[in-house]
């Protein structure tokens, strides 16, 4: 039993639901277009490289196949991405849902914040954070005149504090947590739902990458199963391992001087 009813309507059923994911050619976004797949819905992916989704839907039944379209679509292509949503309308007739997942990750640290790295930290913005904002541009005044509507943003924990060795990773997530809370307060209204997907560690290509010790670590599918089970409770912010995930929203709250402490403490551990 439920405290609280639910920020965004539940989704009670994915048969014949019309779900646009950008950024599903690997990890998260790639789980996610399987799992919602075995649940009957019509997808719409896209990514910057679609043979790992061609691939994909050469094994599926023909009448999987029918349900599932692929397009090639790099999220900082404002023009790009307002051109498949016309398409995708005109169609489908209507959009559900659409869940940004495209991302990428930058170790940025202080002793590399120079000039030379500009342009490094300028392309993770232009994904993390700009991507999203060309996503909503695009896509809100198709949900306003259909008169509803879903985006979901996958962002992260990271994004819950500061941290070391992502100056550019985990600001850009920061900044995409801020944007969903503006426009869920100023999209509900509206009828158009906002969520915000925070996941901890998944084990994935960005992941792989990271170089540090990463407690609670998942997998993929089970990633995209948190996130099916929170869009059907009509969660605002769907967020993963909650053992995990719990533990650093409490640190949110702690006075700077004692959070910096526990971090440097964390980190000598690992």
């Amino acid at each position: 039993m439920r405290l609280f009813p639910p920020m965004n309507p539940p989704i009670n059923h994915w048969q014949d639901q019309r779900v646009w994911i950008i950024g599903a050619t690997r990890g998260i976004g790639a789980a996610l277009a399987r799992e919602l797949a075995s649940c009957g819905a019509q997808l719409q992916l896209s990514g910057r490289q679609c043979q790992p989704l061609d691939d994909w839907l050469d094994q599926q039944s023909p009448s999987q196949r029918q349900r599932i379209r692929i397009s090639r679509l790099d999220i900082r292509d404002e023009m790009a991405i307002r051109r498949d949503a016309e398409a995708l309308m005109e169609y489908w007739g209507s959009i559900d849902l659409v869940i940004v997942a495209a991302g990428i990750y930058d170790g940025q640290s202080a002793a590399h914040l120079d000039l030379d790295h500009l342009p490094l930290l300028a392309d993770t913005l232009a994904t993390n954070l700009m991507g999203p904002y060309r996503v909503a541009a695009a896509l809100l005044p198709l949900l306003r005149q259909q008169g509803r509507g879903h985006l979901a943003f996958i962002s992260s924990v990271a994004g819950y504090n500061g941290l070391p060795q992502a100056l550019a990773y985990a600001p850009s997530k920061a900044a995409l947590n801020n944007l969903c809370e503006g426009l869920y307060l100023e999209l509900r209204p509206q009828r158009i739902a906002i969520t915000r997907i925070c996941p901890g560690f998944v084990a994935t290509d960005m992941t792989a990458s990271v170089g540090i010790r990463m407690p609670a670590l998942m997998q993929p599918h089970e990633a995209a199963r948190a996130i099916r089970k929170g869009l059907e409770h009509g969660d605002f912010e769907i967020h993963f391992p909650h053992h995990f995930t719990y533990g650093l929203k409490f640190l949110q709250w702690l006075p700077r001087r004692l959070y910096f402490r526990l971090l440097n403490w964390a980190i000598s551990r690992g």
